[in-house]
């Protein structure tokens, strides 16, 4: 049986063509939308919807895990097919269907004749992708997180046929005590007792998943991580990654742990000036590379070699086309949280942004600062979790 909330009830009563969803965190909009799409579909005859976001792999799931979910809290009989691979599709007896469309996997040409999109996550792309999905839909649904003013603002909201609806965390009665719990948190490291803002980072987290207001985490990498006080008993060390420095730039190494469905970053070393033969003293100290592998830039071999002649265990990660985003991608797949004595690492996931060109267009890389953690952190991880074509180690 599903549960109604008042983000629901609140998005039944739109009319117009275009629903312009702006929501904060756990504000149930994504589960919502998919409730009114799935009973649509399933009583209508002869519907075509497509659900599209910006990344098949994480669409499979988030919306296609809350409609399948949803179908079977309603009971409908349905088929889905393509949910593992290929192109997921759920078609009803009635006739009619919806299909999962990632941007990174299809090309949609020159838009989808249908009865409906519902973009996902619409400020993951851009505005031409957006008018070519959409040109030739009869209904169009967008959500999307206000991490900053984007085109929606611009060329959505103020058009005659868009109904535009805000929605936080409060229109959703039935969001669990620990996920509430994260959201107010964000106040609580945002503001003093006086409500005065102490750190404008949260601040601005609080203004966007917790008001659900435009902020300003302008191109932000990594959005959803977690800070424990300490390594829970019970967590798994699986290796480390190391990234080389040395006037400007830190060395940097962070063990990477497994816990329950999650991993936990903890930094190790984080420092400037440090020689070979330091960070060979300090990984004996700390045991770091004395069970499992430390993995590591391939373009230091000398150093490399020095640190395994000194019983290491170090490999050189070598990178193939893409590997960056590659990397990228794997760790936005993570459950993430970081220790919080690692607070170099803390602050590089803040800054961590997509690069951007002269009139502000984002570009599908991140910017080359803020990244010596990460890009250690990445080496491991890809690793650990898969590596994509050219990319292999070197022992």
């Amino acid at each position: 049986m599903i549960k109604h909330t008042t983000a629901l009830n609140k998005i039944a009563q739109l009319k117009k063509k275009i629903w312009c969803l702006q929501g904060g965190q756990g504000s149930a909009k994504t589960f919502s939308v998919c409730i009114i799409i799935m009973n649509h579909l399933a009583t209508k005859k002869g519907k075509e919807w497509y659900i599209v976001s910006s990344e098949l792999s994480k669409m499979r799931d988030t919306v296609l895990k809350d409609c399948i979910n949803i179908l079977g809290l309603l009971g409908y009989e349905y088929k889905a097919t393509g949910v593992d691979f290929g192109s997921p599709k759920i078609t009803f007896p009635s006739g009619s269907f919806v299909r999962f469309i990632g941007l990174d996997k299809d090309d949609v040409g020159k838009g989808l004749r249908s009865d409906g999109v519902y973009v996902n996550e619409a400020n993951k792309i851009n505005f031409e992708s957006y008018r070519e999905l959409t040109s030739r839909a009869k209904k169009v649904i967008l959500d999307y997180n206000p991490n900053v003013e984007f085109w929606v603002h611009k060329h959505i909201i103020p058009r005659s046929d868009c109904d535009f609806l805000k929605l936080t965390f409060e229109d959703n009665e039935h969001l669990s005590k620990e996920e509430k719990s994260e959201i107010l948190r964000y106040y609580e490291l945002g503001y003093d007792a006086e409500g005065n803002i102490k750190n404008e980072y949260w601040a601005n987290k609080w203004k966007v998943y917790g008001l659900g207001l435009t902020g300003g985490i302008e191109g932000a990498i990594f959005e959803h991580y977690k800070i424990i006080d300490t390594l829970p008993e019970g967590a798994r060390l699986l290796g480390h990654g190391m990234d080389f420095g040395y006037t400007n730039d830190p060395t940097a190494i962070t063990s990477i742990y497994k816990y329950n469905d999650s991993i936990i970053l903890d930094e190790e070393v984080y420092s400037t000036g440090l020689l070979n033969s330091d960070i060979i003293r300090l990984c004996k100290q700390r045991s770091i590379g004395a069970a499992l592998y430390i993995y590591a830039d391939a373009a230091e071999p000398k150093s490399i070699a020095e640190i395994k002649r000194a019983g290491i265990r170090v490999l050189a990660a070598k990178k193939g086309a893409d590997s960056i985003n590659f990397g990228i991608g794997l760790m936005q797949e993570q459950d993430i949280i970081i220790t919080k004595r690692s607070k170099n690492v803390i602050k590089e996931f803040q800054s961590y942004t997509w690069a951007k060109t002269r009139t502000g267009e984002r570009l599908n890389k991140p910017t080359d600062i803020n990244n010596h953690a990460i890009d250690g952190i990445r080496y491991c991880i890809m690793e650990l979790f898969g590596k994509p074509k050219g990319v292999y180690h070197v022992s």
